[in-house]
């Protein structure tokens, strides 16, 4: 059984826990399912099938379940072309960062990248999440059912994402 309350060391370069500690976070993603927590809506573009669409396509919103939940700030990395971004909360606690996103939390920036640069692939910018960024956030179609599954998996994992 995979422990993902607690931080474990990697590769002498930082520290991480939630599924990050699992063998394959994103197999570990694709099976916490939207029906484990609510009943599958009659809609063939329902966007939600795993918790998977919570780290990549929805980051924003998942987000925002983290702030509600945890009262994690939302940070947006994003490219100077502008042309995609992701997601994600930081906090920065005994004089460590800490990167949260669907995933977990890791101190290694590194390894917070590896799905960010799927999104940014030239020079970047992290800024705070604005009013505008989250207004726009929130004109999503599913943004009700995308908030109520993010706040379900972080409340299901809480130790996941608590730093």
């Amino acid at each position: 059984m995979v422990d993902r309350d607690k931080f474990i060391y990697f590769q002498n370069c930082g520290r991480h826990k939630g599924f990050y500690n699992d063998e394959n976070f994103d197999d570990v993603l694709n099976h916490i399912y939207y029906e484990d927590f609510f009943e599958y809506p009659d809609d063939e573009e329902f966007p939600y099938t795993s918790a998977s669409q919570l780290l990549r396509g929805s980051c924003n919103l998942f987000v925002l379940g983290l702030q509600n939940i945890l009262g994690y700030t939302p940070y947006i990395i994003e490219g100077d072309n502008k042309k995609g971004f992701h997601a994600f909360s930081q906090a920065y606690k005994n004089r460590t960062w800490y990167y949260i996103d669907a995933r977990g939390v890791t101190t290694s920036f590194d390894e917070f990248m590896a799905v960010a640069k799927e999104f940014v692939s030239d020079k970047y910018t992290i800024r705070v999440a604005d009013e505008n960024d989250i207004d726009d956030w929130k004109d999503d179609n599913y943004y009700d059912e995308a908030i109520a599954f993010a706040e379900a998996v972080i409340e299901k994992y809480k130790e996941c994402y608590t730093v």
